[in-house]
């Protein structure tokens, strides 16, 4: 698994497979979307503001993830109740 992220963009592409062609892609939600090859497996997942609750039960639902992959996943979104490493800071205006 690899991450890149665009701090000006405010995205996060999650890479489970290299070398692999994208065929399609599925949106999950107005800011998640999931690159499938040509039989549906998983090849990465793009996130934008990684900082809010993104679908991840729906992916891995929804999608063939390798138990391994989940296992990273589940991760990197489960920091109980830590912001996400990559989540700018949230200002309120008062």
């Amino acid at each position: 698994m690899k991450l890149r992220y665009d701090e000006d963009e405010e995205a996060l592409y999650i890479l489970l497979t290299e070398g692999e062609e994208i065929s399609r892609t599925e949106q999950v939600d107005p800011g998640t979307l999931v690159d499938l090859d040509r039989r549906g497996r998983v090849i990465g997942i793009e996130v934008l503001q990684p900082a809010r609750v993104w679908p991840l039960e729906e992916i891995i639902t929804r999608f063939p993830i390798t138990q391994p992959d989940e296992a990273l996943l589940r991760d990197l979104w489960d920091r109980q109740g830590r912001p996400f490493p990559f989540a700018k800071p949230t200002r309120i205006a008062v």
